[in-house]
């Protein structure tokens, strides 16, 4: 029983080591002493196969060599590693683009004629990006923007009629009898996807379309408003 005690103590504190102090042997640098062989070559007759080197040694030149000899030799010299080619870059002028511009390229706002005549805004890019270009190029018109609901896609605007007749007369127009005109009136700015991107319609309600001359005006600033 003591030896058995003995000898599990002896292994233990041995360590890495063989139980009579000996080292394992160490394979780590056994490639120092590898022999080079001759690169394979292809048997006669045939089919020859790309052959190459899984891990390319690179060539040293004069300097390196004479560095690696000198560390061989235990000298102070140390190997000089070799420091990758400078980057050479060429100045050219740029011309810097705003981000409206960019985005009015992008948007490519037009007036154009559906199948059925009606005159639309055409605008290519995704329906957020038109969306909200489109809020934007109202804000900057005469036109009074009072609601937007993006869900249905619809712009609730009102835009000055000089023709239109005011029905609530003030007390001396009454008393003169005379007739005022100008209010604002309410439209729907309908906002629409398609294959080819989105578009946009002028209408007096959800199911009457706005006069064409009327159309053609808003829809020509919402235009000009989306391109500057």
């Amino acid at each position: 029983m003591l030896r058995a005690v003995f000898l599990l103590l002896l292994v233990s504190l041995s360590g890495c080591s063989a139980i009579f102090g000996d080292t394992f042997s160490d394979k780590a640098k056994g490639y120092h002493d590898v022999e080079l062989s001759a690169p394979m070559q292809q048997v006669e007759g045939q089919s020859a196969l790309p052959i190459q080197d899984i891990l390319v040694i690179p060539e040293l030149n004069d300097k390196q060599q004479a560095n690696t000899a000198s560390q061989s030799e235990n000298t102070k010299q140390e190997f000089v590693t070799p420091a990758p080619r400078q980057l050479l870059v060429i100045e050219q002028e740029q011309e810097v683009a705003s981000l409206s511009d960019s985005q009015s390229y992008a948007l490519n706002p037009r007036l154009e004629r559906d199948g059925a005549g009606t005159q639309i805004l055409r605008i290519d890019g995704r329906y957020g990006v038109a969306w909200s270009a489109i809020a934007e190029a109202i804000a900057k018109t005469e036109y009074k923007l009072s609601d937007l609901n993006r869900s249905t896609g619809t712009y609730y605007v009102s835009i000055f009629d000089p023709t239109a007749k005011i029905e609530d007369r003030g007390f001396w127009a009454w008393l003169t009898n005379a007739e005022e005109y100008g209010v604002y009136v309410d439209y729907l700015l309908k906002l629409n996807r398609s294959r080819l991107g989105v578009y946009l319609s002028l209408q007096s309600d959800i199911e009457t379309l706005a006069d064409d001359a009327l159309a053609v005006q808003v829809l020509s600033d919402i235009e000009q408003n989306i391109a500057q």
